[in-house]
């Protein structure tokens, strides 16, 4: 226990740092000090900065982008258990895209609806609905798996994937999209893109908007964890192998890949990677946000580059994480602190049925039986 204070000591214990002076500091009158955040208040003044901090990451979004949705149903099939409605919409100017509502039969009351981001793959969104006959890709059907139990599912895809490949490009290329839109950022549209798809589903009389949730793998995991830091409105979530510290990657450039050929997300990022300097908000950060809201973090120890020989340091590594966020949880109140659940395990880039299971588990427990936050 005292190896695993030291190291928490060392690695996020500057969550709980926050400057304060006297009357007037911040125009610049006395002498500041760094002090321990030691209250709620102290915790919410240093959310708002790193929102701000973590919006800065994401380039300057143009102006005027939402138009009228004028959503229509492009085609509904009846399936086992559930109807499947296939939505199209706009999403922006000049972007109008379709996504799957998976809707169990014979509602009767209003259901909450469970965002499904799917993670790097071609087939985006079908994946996530079943279209993927592969043992992994069955797997990572979530969208699938949540209807069946009751939820309504929102499947869609993330720009460069599934039917948002750009023309004359390879999936996951976003050099179009930097030509089109070169002080914004591919992971700055895509939570403008979640935010929207929010929107709509208030719109829907199925959902209760009161109880909308997200749960993604891979990519969609950490979109899930980076949307719920910023959005109220996504009360519970899932993040299954999402991300990973980046102060301790063994390549921090997978935020902000310096090529034309693949994912680039956060371009800006790419300057404190050069220069050696951590990131201006990482992952225990983002995941202090979500607090007090339930999420599930699941992940690998073999991940991330990372090997089984390596195990007593992920290990540690994910002991600390899980401590910092649990005190930030705590801050709301005694019974928050339960509202974290980490798992971890070593079966690689997964998303097997052991996960699974707890994780659906999860969003039953806080979408079927809690009363909206």
């Amino acid at each position: 226990m005292e190896t695993q204070q030291s190291a928490n000591q060392q690695y996020f214990d500057d969550l709980f740092l926050i400057r304060t002076g006297p009357e007037n500091f911040r125009a610049g009158h006395g002498t500041t000090r760094i002090k321990k955040i030691d209250s709620l208040d102290d915790w919410q003044e240093k959310k708002i900065a790193l929102k701000n901090l973590y919006l800065l990451t994401l380039g300057q979004e143009p102006e005027n982008l939402s138009v009228p949705f004028e959503a229509k149903i492009e085609s509904e099939q009846k399936c086992d258990g559930f109807i499947k409605r296939k939505i199209s919409y706009w999403l922006m100017k000049d972007e109008r895209v379709t996504s799957y509502m998976l809707i169990p039969n014979n509602i009767k009351d209003k259901l909450p609806a469970i965002l499904c981001i799917p993670p790097t793959t071609p087939l985006g969104k079908e994946q996530t609905i079943g279209n993927d006959n592969t043992p992994q890709g069955q797997d990572r059907a979530y969208a699938l798996h949540l209807v069946k139990e009751g939820f309504i599912t929102f499947a869609f895809d993330w720009i460069t994937a599934g039917e948002r490949k750009f023309p004359n490009a390879k999936h996951f290329q976003t050099a179009p999209f930097y030509e089109k839109f070169p002080k914004w950022s591919v992971r700055g549209k895509d939570i403008f893109d979640i935010k929207r798809t929010i929107d709509l589903l208030t719109t829907f009389p199925e959902i209760d908007t009161n109880r909308i949730a997200s749960i993604g793998h891979s990519q969609g995991g950490g979109l899930t964890i980076e949307a719920m830091a910023i959005d109220d409105r996504i009360k519970t979530g899932v993040s299954s192998c999402g991300a990973w510290p980046a102060r301790f990657s063994k390549n921090p450039f997978n935020h902000c890949r310096q090529t034309k050929d693949f994912w680039t997300g956060r371009p800006i990022l790419a300057n404190f990677a050069i220069a050696a300097k951590q990131y201006p908000i990482d992952l225990h950060e983002l995941l202090a946000m979500i607090a007090p809201k339930p999420f599930m973090l699941i992940t690998a120890l073999n991940d991330f580059r990372f090997s089984l020989d390596e195990l007593n340091f992920t290990t540690e590594i994910m002991e600390n994480l899980n401590q910092a966020i649990r005190k930030i949880y705590k801050l709301h109140s005694e019974t928050s602190e339960n509202n974290f659940v980490s798992v971890t395990h070593t079966e690689g880039h997964s998303f097997k049925a052991s996960q699974r299971l707890l994780a659906y588990q999860f969003l039953k427990q806080h979408l079927s039986n809690e009363p909206p936050m």
